[in-house]
């Protein structure tokens, strides 16, 4: 099918091809119109330079009038408008945590179907907390569970115990020298949300240090501690195999997507639909039986870890695939687990009269004209009645298929490889990471790119991705990849052995032939930024050294939602160089461009990289690595 669109820019054939039969069909509202429609953006806004926190604005900072009605200045004012940011992330991200001590506390209590998948996982995390490993594993998982909560509950006060134990005692004694150590993030971010009122706190100073705070609590117990957990409940990452993009539907069954960025739900669902009491009753529906696919984060949690993997039929794409993913008409439902269930996807649904269901299955989505029914909300005591529901809805939406809508599912699909995490990284290594060290040290591989990112519709569907990654592994730089991102470089073929020759340089090549390895290294979801700081920090320990000296840079590319900017503090914190794009709200202020973009690599021994080129990102970056090893 045709596409002759020249607004419609991404890095896809698929949804090329689906845009085009949405066309086809009349409908003329996907994101690529919605983007042209919205026309040239706010350059005020784009750089931070507007405030609408009080009735006497919308200010805006300019030459003319270098400050606002209230004597706020460009700096303060862009310190400001990005703590409200990294504020929001943080509460996100720590929503799945607080769904995760749920979680915990069910399985102490016998409550839950889950169980202990990886018992020295969660002996190890135990000891490092200085936690009691006697007992059984729901013993020790509660107690586990209050230390969290505990730790989740401190004021601004009370400093983190996780980061003493966690991290490097380098970055500690950094940390607090700049006053940096947080407590819970419930506190901590009451005291920023204070902060970012009109006329409290004005000092870009002050507001970048919070903004550090917050980065530091979300991460460690968000990013990390909730990576950790999810690899003791569901096993840690292991070499997986499977296929990638909407060619992965199959008309002939029910389809269930699970969508998000939480594994708990959409695990439960994958595995009970496997059942053949469902797969019967999918068959005297009239279908051949029944498929669950991955959609965004809730798919690459799933399909890091064989225990997981083996339910999912497939992945069907990133967040700003899902239109098209529905429009095929082989959906029968939508799983919409917290975040990312895009407004336009409802849209869509309603307008062309798709049969298909979306079902909000946590506390916090909402669509509008999407009816909720509260007794599917997950809750882990009562998972499995809730999946059983929800496979039962799914059926009967596969009943109402309308037989005067031609179903469309392109003819593209990618193998890909996944399941890299800490401990089958060094597997593959021969247990040390002394063959990719040397490999760094003979200068085979200029060194390492850890990319978390989503896909924004700023640079056009993931195209800025793909030319940064392809540069990127021209340059002979291993990259370990998470988030939307992976989705993407699944797709595109940057996660199997044929991507060896098709893009890596020659030095990375023969280190990726030797190992057996793609170019591009699946890392999984966006929270599992933690499992790369995890072996950031394992990294810094072998050697002895400062996690500022390792070569590694961090990258988001495409960054869209707000929760990125936990991940860019947390690395930054940690002494890591990262890079951002789309440019963050930030440059309207000099003094606290310069801060973020120059200064902070001499207070923390990592500062944030900017450049809306992904040539010249890629060429940055490979000029940062090798100041790192020289």
């Amino acid at each position: 099918m045709s596409n002759n669109c020249d607004y419609c820019v991404t890095a896809h054939d698929s949804v090329k091809e689906m845009h085009s039969f949405l066309r086809s069909m009349g409908y003329k509202h996907t994101f690529f119109e919605r983007v042209k429609r919205q026309g040239a953006i706010c350059y005020f806004g784009e750089q931070g330079r507007c405030c609408t926190l009080c009735p006497d604005g919308p200010c805006r900072i300019k030459r003319r009038a270098p400050k606002g009605k209230c004597g706020i200045d460009a700096d303060g004012l862009a310190a400001r408008n990005l703590l409200r940011l990294v504020n929001q992330g943080g509460a996100a991200y720590t929503h799945d945590f607080k769904t995760t001590l749920k979680t915990l506390k069910a399985i102490s209590e016998g409550k839950s179907p889950f169980t202990v998948k990886d018992r020295k996982k969660m002996v190890w995390f135990a000891q490092k907390l200085g936690i009691e490993t006697d007992g059984t594993d729901r013993e020790i998982i509660g107690r586990i569970a209050d230390y969290l909560e505990k730790e989740f509950m401190k004021d601004t006060t009370q400093p983190l115990d996780i980061i003493r134990k966690l991290a490097p005692e380098s970055r500690v004694k950094i940390w607090e020298r700049l006053g940096i150590i947080p407590g819970g993030y419930i506190f901590e971010s009451h005291e920023a949300s204070t902060k970012v009122m009109p006329n409290i706190d004005t000092d870009f100073m002050d507001l970048s240090l919070t903004s550090l705070r917050l980065g530091l609590s979300a991460g460690f117990l968000a990013n990390i501690a909730t990576t950790i957990i999810r690899d003791i409940i569901f096993g840690s990452p292991d070499i997986t195999k499977g296929y990638a993009d909407i060619g992965v539907l199959d008309k002939d069954y029910v389809n269930i997507v699970v969508h998000g960025h939480v594994p708990w739900m959409g695990s439960v669902v994958a595995r009970m639909a496997k059942e053949k009491r469902f797969q019967d009753m999918a068959k005297e529906a009239g279908a051949k039986g029944i498929k669950v696919y991955g959609s965004l984060c809730t798919g690459q949690e799933m399909l890091q870890r064989p225990e997981t993997a083996k339910y999912l039929d497939g992945q069907v794409g990133n967040w700003l695939t899902q239109e098209f993913v529905a429009a095929t008409g082989a959906v029968d439902a939508f799983l919409m687990d917290k975040n990312c269930a895009a407004p336009g996807l409802a849209d869509l649904v309603q307008k062309v009269k798709l049969h298909t269901k979306l079902i909000p299955v946590s506390s916090v989505v909402r669509l509008r004209d999407v009816p909720v029914d509260s007794s599917v909300i997950y809750d882990p005591e009562i998972v499995e009645k809730q999946a059983e529901k929800l496979i039962l809805e799914s059926i009967e939406a596969y009943k109402n298929r309308r037989k005067t809508y031609p179903v469309h599912i392109p003819d593209k699909k990618t193998d890909y490889i996944a399941g890299f995490g800490v401990e089958s990284l060094l597997n593959i290594l021969g247990g040390t990471p002394d063959p990719l060290l040397e490999a760094i040290q003979a200068g085979a591989i200029k060194g390492v790119v850890g990319l978390v990112s989503c896909t924004t519709m700023k640079n056009g569907h993931g195209t800025f991705t793909y030319e940064f990654v392809k540069e990127l592994l021209k340059k002979d730089i291993l990259v370990l990849i998470t988030g939307c991102a992976s989705s993407l470089a699944q797709a595109e073929g940057f996660t199997n052995k044929e991507a060896i020759d098709k893009f890596a340089g020659e030095g990375l090549k023969g280190v990726c032939k030797v190992l057996g390895i793609p170019p591009v290294l699946n890392f999984g979801s966006c929270l599992d930024t933690g499992r790369m700081i995890h072996l950031i920090i394992a990294l810094s320990e072998y050697l002895g050294v400062d996690p500022s000296q390792l070569p590694v840079i961090a990258a988001a590319p495409e960054y869209y939602n707000n929760d990125a900017y936990i991940d860019g503090l947390l690395a930054v914190s940690m002494g890591i160089n990262t890079y951002v794009n789309p440019i963050p709200p930030i440059v309207g202020g000099p003094a606290f461009t310069r801060l973020l973009t120059r200064d902070l690599e001499d207070i923390l021994g990592g500062k944030f990289i900017v450049e809306p080129d992904p040539i010249k990102a890629a060429e940055l970056i490979e000029k940062e690595l090798e100041k790192k090893l020289n």
